[in-house]
């Protein structure tokens, strides 16, 4: 772990699956950044595009691996496997860094020694390139820790807070920053899912994490494309999510209590998004079966309300 006599070391992880056009960008902006990267990572998930000919152009200054088709996580696994930094740090072909994305989040850590990972603000950006809105701003978690930063803009999440953070996450994977042996330690983000990894990994970090440290300063631009499958095919992404956080129920049962309560929220909140979804399609009864877990599961109050909206249609 990192203390104040040490300088942190990030290894940069890109995934990128026929990103060519964008990927010069997203490398750019690692190389811009005002603490340096010990070293970035591209993997080629499998590329038909000219990506091999936009990496060769940087030399040795960016590290590149091919691998067969096998999806983001699977090349996000694959960079912390060749990472040799103490520190993960992922990036998106089309996404950036702001400049000082790794310099803030090295001041946190040489501050305050004993954090498990960290996360950020960022920026939504549009397809113009132009900013819609900031993260934390998006939810009343993320609000009331805006409220609560420190002087360095920065903010310590433990005890009850890290189970309200699960579901009302406002991290990205392009503020997320992870010891490298404890990703590896935990198996990375999960291979078989390819909807909610990011918020699968999040959920078994936080159940075995006392400190998490949030820097309340955008520190990056998530770009929101409207071909993503979230926004294509909204009922097929709900259907993952649900599928994605049903597969963690047994691994957190005896998870401690504001982590479950944090994981019970948000597959709660995940089928009835499901529901949501199935209604606007007329599915009606469909719609009731997709909560009807939930309440059963945990039969409080909300998740009965929930459910009685659901019947309304």
């Amino acid at each position: 772990m990192s203390n104040a006599a040490t300088r942190p070391t990030f290894s940069v992880i890109i995934a990128s699956y026929n990103a060519a056009s964008t990927l010069a960008t997203a490398i750019d902006s690692v190389l811009a950044q005002s603490y340096p990267a010990a070293e970035i990572i591209v993997v080629d998930d499998g590329s038909s595009d000219n990506t091999a000919a936009v990496v060769s152009r940087y030399g040795d200054a960016v590290r590149y691996f091919q691998q067969a088709n096998a999806g983001v996580s699977s090349a996000r696994n694959q960079g912390a496997k060749l990472a040799t930094a103490e520190w993960l740090a992922f990036l998106d072909a089309d996404d950036v860094y702001y400049p000082q994305r790794l310099q803030l989040h090295a001041e946190l850590l040489q501050r305050q020694a004993d954090l498990d990972f960290l996360i950020a603000d960022y920026h939504y950006g549009r397809a113009d390139g132009s900013i819609s809105k900031r993260a934390l701003e998006t939810t009343a978690f993320g609000l009331a820790t805006l409220a609560k930063q420190d002087d360095y803009a920065c903010r310590v999440l433990a005890g009850e807070d890290l189970g309200a953070l699960i579901p009302e996450y406002f991290g990205h994977t392009l503020t997320f920053t992870v010891p490298t042996a404890r990703f590896l330690a935990l198996g990375g983000y999960p291979l078989s899912f390819s909807i909610g990894e990011d918020l699968h990994l999040l959920i078994r970090l936080c159940a075995s994490s006392q400190k998490v440290g949030v820097c309340c300063q955008p520190l990056g631009l998530y770009y929101v494309h409207d071909s993503g499958l979230m926004r294509s095919n909204l009922l097929q992404a709900q259907v993952g999510t649900v599928a994605t956080l049903s597969s963690l129920s047994a691994e957190l049962r005896d998870a401690p209590a504001p982590i479950r309560k944090g994981f019970v929220r948000v597959l709660e909140n995940a089928r009835f998004d499901l529901a949501t979804a199935l209604l606007r399609q007329g599915q009606h009864w469909q719609a009731v079966k997709a909560f009807w877990p939930a309440v059963v599961a945990v039969p409080t109050l909300r998740s009965v309300r929930m459910l009685l909206s659901v019947l309304k249609g």
